[in-house]
C-alpha cells in the first residue's frame, strides 16, 4: 500500500507539473504582443530559456510512462498473488494425501465423487445378497458418504442407507485405474461373489459403468487388524494369544478356501489393515479379487508407501506362494507384537530381524509378552511363519500344509495346555528341539 501512495503522489505531481505548463502556454497565449523594438535575446524567451522549457517538459513525460508502467506492474502482481491464493485454497481443501487413513471422516455426497455414465440411464448394481437386502445404484448416490481411507488404487468410504428396506452401513470402494474392461471385471467379480465362507468379507454387490468400478461390503464396526494392533501397542487393549491364535487360524483358512476355490484367483494384497474383524474378533480377509487388475505402476507406489511393501515377497508377482510369504508376515507380527505397516515399523524389515535374533539364539526375545507366556507353543508358530516368508518361492510351503501345521498346534493346546492365558508356563520338553528347528529354518540362503 505504501508503494501505490508513493505512485500515486508522484503521477499526481507529474499531472500538475504538466498541466502548469501548459496553464503557463495559455497565459503566454492571450498576453500582449511585445511592444516593437523589442530585443529577444535580452528578453524572458532567450533561446536557451526555451531549450530548458523543452527539457523540462521531456523529463516529466518521462516520469509520467515510468509511474505508468511501475503501476501496471503493480496490478498485474497483485492479480497473480490473488490467483495464487485461490490456488492455494482449492488445494488445501482438496482430498487427503494418498495412501493414508484420514485424521477425521470427510462428509459427501456419493454422486459428488462416483460419475455414472449418462449413457446408461439405469446402471443398477449386481446383487450377492438376498431380495429384501437390495437396493437401487440412486439410493447409493444420494446417501452421505464419509470418506474412510484412500491411496494410489482406491477409496474407501461409509455409507449410510437409511430407507423402509435398509438401515444397514456400508464400505464402498472405489477402484481406480484398473487395467480390466468390464467384461473381464464381471467375470471375476461373479467368481468372487459366489465365494461363501465364513473367513472372507462377503461381496455385498459390485457396479462397474466404465472408469466407474465399485465395490460394496457391510461396514465391520471392529475394525481391522491393525487397528487393533495398534491399540494393543499403544497400550489401551490386552491381546490375548488365545485371540491372536483364533485369528491366524482365521486368515489360514480363508486363504486356504480362495486356493481351494477354482480358479483361486491370488488375493496379491494381504496386510493387517485388510484383515478385518467381526462381532466375535473373527478374522474376515476383504479386497479379495481385484488386485491382479490394477495397474501395475499404481500397484508399485502402493507397495513402496507406508510399509505395505514389506507383505510383498521378493519375486513380487500374485500367487499362492506370495500371498503364503504376506501371511507368514502378518504371523510373525502376531508372536512379535511389532507391526510393519504404517509408521509404526521405522523400516523395519521384520522377517529379515527374526531370523537374525534366531541365528544369535535369542528367539526368546523375538516374542511379545503375551506370547512369551505360552512359548512352547510359539515356537511351532514361529517354525512355520518362517517357513512361509522364505526367500524363494520354492522353499515355501503351500496355504493348505500351513494351515494343517497352524490346526495341529491349536489340536496340543487344547490336549495340554488348559489354563488360561494369565497363569505362568510351565516347561515344555520339546523347546529345544523346536528351537533347533527354527535355527534350521532361519539359515534361509535369501542372498544367494
Amino acid at each position: 500500500m505504501m508503494m501505490l501512495s508513493c505512485l500515486t503522489v508522484v503521477f499526481a505531481l507529474s499531472v500538475s507539473d504538466v498541466t502548469g505548463r501548459a496553464g503557463s502556454k495559455e497565459w503566454r497565449a492571450s498576453a500582449p504582443a511585445p511592444p516593437p523594438g523589442f530585443n529577444e535575446e535580452n528578453g524572458k524567451g532567450t533561446t536557451d530559456h526555451h531549450h530548458h522549457q523543452q527539457h523540462g517538459v521531456l523529463w516529466s513525460e518521462l516520469v509520467i510512462v515510468i509511474a505508468l508502467v511501475v503501476m501496471l506492474g503493480f496490478v498485474v502482481n497483485v492479480v497473480i498473488i490473488r490467483l495464487l491464493k485461490e490456488k492455494t485454497k482449492v488445494k488445501n481443501t482438496s482430498t487427503p494425501v494418498v495412501g493414508t487413513k484420514t485424521s477425521s471422516p470427510v462428509s459427501v455426497s456419493v454422486k459428488e465423487v462416483v460419475k455414472v455414465e449418462d449413457t446408461n440411464p439405469d446402471p443398477g448394481l449386481v446383487f450377492f445378497v438376498e431380495q429384501e437386502e437390495q437396493f437401487n445404484l440412486q439410493s447409493l448416490l444420494d446417501a452421505g458418504a464419509d470418506l474412510q481411507n484412500q491411496n494410489y488404487c482406491s477409496s474407501l468410504y461409509k455409507v449410510q442407507l437409511n430407507n423402509n428396506n435398509n438401515n444397514f452401513a456400508y464400505a464402498v470402494k472405489r477402484l481406480k485405474k484398473l487395467q480390466a474392461p468390464c467384461e473381464e471385471f464381471d467375470r471375476t467379480m461373479a467368481m468372487v461373489g459366489k465365494l461363501n465362507h465364513q473367513n472372507i468379507l462377503p461381496l455385498v454387490a459390485y457396479s462397474c459403468q466404465g472408469e466407474e468400478k465399485l465395490l460394496i461390503y457391510k461396514y465391520q464396526n471392529k475394525g481391522s487388524l491393525l487397528a487393533l494392533m495398534e491399540r494393543h501397542i499403544e497400550g489401551k487393549i490386552e491381546f490375548p494369544w488365545k485371540v491372536r491364535l483364533s485369528i491366524a487360524v482365521g486368515i489360514a483358512r480363508g486363504l486356504d478356501h480362495i486356493y481351494k476355490s477354482d480358479p483361486g484367483i491370488p488375493h496379491g494384497n494381504i496386510k493387517l489393515s485388510n484383515i478385518l474383524l467381526n462381532e466375535n474378533k473373527e478374522a474376515l480377509i476383504s479386497e479379495y479379487g481385484y488386485w491382479n487388475m490394477v495397474d501395475p505402476k499404481s500397484a508399485s507406489l502402493q507397495r513402496s508407501s507406508n510399509g505395505y511393501g514389506s507383505y510383498t515377497a521378493p519375486e513380487k508377482c500374485s500367487s499362492e506362494k506370495g500371498d503364503v510369504f504376506s501371511f507368514g508376515v502378518i504371523l510373525l507380527e502376531l508372536l512379535t507384537g511389532k507391526i510393519v505397516e504404517n509408521s509404526y515399523s521405522g523400516g523395519l524389515d521384520l522377517p529379515k530381524w527374526v531370523k537374525a535374533m534366531v541365528r544369535e539364539e535369542w528367539t526368546g526375545e523375538v516374542f511379545d509378552k503375551e506370547i512369551a507366556k505360552v512359548g512352547m507353543y510359539a515356537f511351532p508358530l514361529l517354525n512355520v511363519s518362517l517357513k512361509c516368508v522364505a526367500h524363494f518361492a520354492e522353499n515355501r510351503p503351500s496355504m493348505a500344509e500351513v494351515l494343517e501345521t497352524i490346526l495341529g498346534v491349536v489340536v496340543e493346546a487344547q490336549e495340554e495346555f488348559s489354563f488360561s492365558s494369565t497363569d505362568s508356563t510351565p516347561p515344555h520338553p520339546h523347546t529345544h528341539d523346536a528351537a533347533h528347528v527354527l535355527y534350521s529354518v532361519a539359515e534361509d540362503k535369501e542372498e544367494g
